[in-house]
């Protein structure tokens, strides 16, 4: 049988030359080579390609994945890293194997500056790179690389990063390597750091990144190293009820999704279907036009065809078009209304929350009616008592084309009944968020991000005209930039970082690289830079969840998994903060700090005395009172810290759980851009029977290890609830999302159901 090389050279078939392939992919794991070569034999043929025969052993070693040979992943995955290495070698212009020594090397370490510096000129890697590092510095990095933690990564790892992450030529030839992308990133994010310090900060970030041990946002991975540095993954704007600003919002949104950022919006300030404009009665054509505007530009501005933009849209539960709103996404009733490809959210109050459990009546209102009810505020504005007593007075006294009165349960029916047919709307309980949020003193929250973990101080922009120079024809409009919240994500591996040491090692250095990422950011729109560099908020989340808590021996249905919980996100929320205050004193606290929570010694709404007991009791006994008077003393350099968001595709290139969800099942197969890739959870084989599956899981068991986290997050979580369409009835659902509230829960993320395949996981905040 005769092969043909890459060369185009036909010679015959060394079966010898295929074996140090297997050799360099099966060393030290528990799966048998003859085993891969006697079936991927059967798919030789005469005039096969080399590049088609390590194809074929590639896929023949992922198809035999499985719960009790797990280690076929790992084998997969080094197949096709010996493949990258012969390509990208190939382009560049090296030999992986030194002829004389024999030795493999599959880094170019040498030829490391020379391969930066090309593609710098070509307009691929940014020139901050050759900017702010010398060519001697470049090549003491070059040295640090460790090709061996390649070898850390699964098969379904090393292709989502090769796929979509990793950096390509003008021709979509792959031309950087794990390592280097991991060193790039690190460069990257270490020039905030001082000159004499920097090179200390790159390895640092290389070893946090390339270790797995952290993980940065999917934007960051994919634009640190590239010329136009967009690194948040989410931004939330707030629309006015003013078409100007509608439409100023639009703009805004497009320029966002064209830079890969996801969104949230919230529209709750538009006035309602039939609402006067100009004083002409029944003009308005409410919020649903708006929405579908949204989901075009959507759909319209796809992010260079790698995938549309994504949107989540918040409306309260109180605005007089909720009822359409919540159909939005439904198959039935009027094709018009509809906004297939927007993510609805639902933003509630407590008082809402009442009378659905008190059986009571519930006033929908019109806001363009409910504007300026007290100090100059509109009823949107309120929260807690100052909204009740508002809206209360408010049902008695508008006039009666102003609201509509409805049944609270019926709507809390309703809604509930969609998001079980369509996983959707997400829910925002708006007043635990604001009771809760550290900087209410400047601000309020009105709805969250995409994927519903960052809740933020939110404001609309303030229009404030044009002037027109008559001989030159400029136009110059003004506004006042509202808050615009930035997402600037990172998460940890619990699967490595779960012990006090590790915590307090790592945490700080994270909260490090995303402040980091502040700097280095492009922003697509100014308002966005104005709102990160005043608050420069950060959110710091998690994966591999799941996988901690199997590998410490503890069941998800367990008071075990609730105490384990409190003591696993105390330490997280005690050395981020702590990294927050060490980085104050060293660079100068955020703008707002004084007079926020922070300053006054209330953490997490809590105050000090109930932490400490808090500490006390879960054994961890970590020293906030300290900690409250240093950050008392010298600020935090971070208004918001923490925010457990999906970890979709991140956590696949870790080979993690994903964020804190359960396991979808102890073996499936995950359909993405990349094809169809076999999943098995960590060390599946070793812990089978301490794994259980999302769906076999009570969700009320969810929802308190949700709950006992949330005591140690000052923003919020991207919580999935998952049922079984045949196991789930009405009352027990309303009691799941009730529980969530009287628990203190500020969101609610995705309802996965069995029969809702289709849901789209959050790239933007994958982590």
């Amino acid at each position: 049988m005769e092969v043909i090389k890459r060369s185009g050279k036909r010679e015959k078939l060394d079966i010898n030359k295929i074996r140090i392939a297997l050799e360099f992919a099966f060393k030290g794991l528990n799966v048998d080579p003859l085993e891969l070569e006697a079936d991927a034999k059967i798919q030789f043929r005469d005039g096969i390609t080399t590049e088609e025969i390590q194809e074929v052993l590639i896929r023949t070693a992922a198809e035999k994945v499985s719960p009790e040979k797990p280690d076929w992943q790992f084998a997969a995955a080094r197949l096709l890293l010996y493949d990258l290495y012969k390509k990208v070698a190939h382009i560049r212009g090296y030999e992986v194997k030194d002829e004389l020594s024999k030795e493999y090397r599959p880094y170019n370490v040498e030829g490391f500056y020379e391969f930066l510096k090309k593609y710098v000129e070509a307009g691929i890697y940014g020139e901050y790179l050759l900017e702010n590092y010398t060519e001697e510095e470049i090549r003491e990095l070059a040295k640090y690389i460790k090709p061996e933690r390649d070898l850390n990564f699964n098969y379904t790892g090393i292709k989502i990063l090769v796929d979509r992450y990793l950096v390509r030529d003008e021709e979509g030839r792959v031309i950087e390597l794990p390592q280097e992308m991991y060193l790039l990133i690190a460069m990257t994010l270490a020039i905030p750091e001082k000159k004499e310090e920097r090179l200390r900060w790159v390895k640092e970030f290389y070893d946090l990144l390339s270790q797995h041990l952290v993980t940065v946002a999917t934007p960051t991975l994919m634009n640190a190293r590239r010329p136009i540095t967009q690194l948040s993954s989410c931004f939330v704007l707030t629309v006015d009820d003013d078409l100007y600003d509608i439409f100023d919002n639009v703009q805004k949104a497009a320029q966002i999704s064209k830079h890969a950022g996801g969104l949230g919006i919230y529209i709750g300030k538009l006035r309602a279907t039939g609402a006067p404009i100009r004083k002409f009665k029944g003009a308005s054509s409410g919020v649903i036009p708006v929405v579908k505007v949204i989901n075009d530009v959507m759909t319209y501005v796809d992010q260079l065809g790698m995938r549309k933009g994504s949107a989540s849209v918040t409306l309260d539960i109180w605005h007089k078009d909720i009822l359409d709103f919540l159909e939005v996404k439904t198959n039935a009733g009027d094709e018009r209304k509809k906004a297939h490809d927007i993510h609805p959210a639902v933003s509630i109050p407590d008082i809402f929350m009442r009378r659905v459990k008190n059986r009571e009546k519930w006033t929908l209102m019109d806001p363009y009616y409910t504007k300026n009810v007290k100090n100059g505020k509109n009823l949107e504005d309120l929260w807690g008592e100052e909204f009740e007593e508002e809206y209360v007075r408010l049902e008695k006294e508008l006039p009666p084309e102003a609201k509509k009165e409805v049944d609270a349960f019926e709507l809390w029916k309703r809604l509930l009944t969609v998001a079980f047919e369509t996983g959707e709307p997400y829910i925002f309980f708006r007043d635990t968020a604001n009771r809760l949020n550290p900087n209410k003193h400047v601000g309020m929250i009105y709805s969250g991000n995409l994927c519903y973990e960052v809740v933020q101080n939110m404001s609309p922009s303030k229009h404030m005209g044009y002037t027109l120079d008559p001989e030159t024809g400029e136009v110059v409009y003004k506004k006042k930039a509202g808050d615009v919240v930035v997402c600037n994500l990172g998460s940890i591996n619990l699967g490595k970082v779960h012990t006090k040491e590790t915590i307090e090692e790592v945490v700080p250095k994270l909260v490090r690289m995303l402040d980091n990422v502040i700097e280095m950011n492009y922003y697509a729109i100014p308002e966005a830079e104005y709102t990160n560099k005043r608050y420069r908020a950060i959110g710091i989340g998690v994966s591999n969840y799941h996988y901690c808590l199997v590998k410490h021996g503890i069941q998800w249905e367990s008071e075990e998994h609730l105490r384990f919980a409190d003591k696993l996100f105390e330490l997280i929320a005690f050395y981020a903060i702590k990294g927050s205050l060490q980085l104050a004193k060293e660079r100068g606290k955020y703008k707002y700090f004084d007079g926020s929570d922070w300053s006054r010694g209330i953490f997490f709404g809590r105050k000090i005395e109930e932490i400490e007991e808090n500490s006390r009791e879960n054994g961890n006994n970590l020293p906030w009172r300290e900690l409250a008077e240093e950050v008392r003393q010298h600020g935090l350099r971070n208004g918001y810290l923490l925010a457990l968001m999906p970890t979709g595709s991140t956590s696949l290139i870790l080979g993690a759980t994903p964020s804190v969800d359960p396991i979808f099942a102890k073996y499936y197969k995950e359909e993405n851009m990349s094809g169809i890739l076999p999943q098995v959870p960590p060390e599946i084989d070793r812990f089978f029977w301490h794994y259980k599956s999302a769906y076999q899981i009570d969700q009320e068991w969810i929802v308190r290890a949700a709950a006992v986290r949330q005591k140690w997050i000052d923003q919020a979580q991207s919580l999935n609830l998952f049922v079984d369409p045949e196991k789930i009835d009405g009352p027990t659902l309303s009691r799941i999302y009730m529980l969530a509230w009287e628990l203190g829960l500020k969101t609610i993320y995705y309802l996965r159901s069995k029969s809702v395949m289709d849901i789209e996981e959050c790239e933007s905040c994958a982590v």
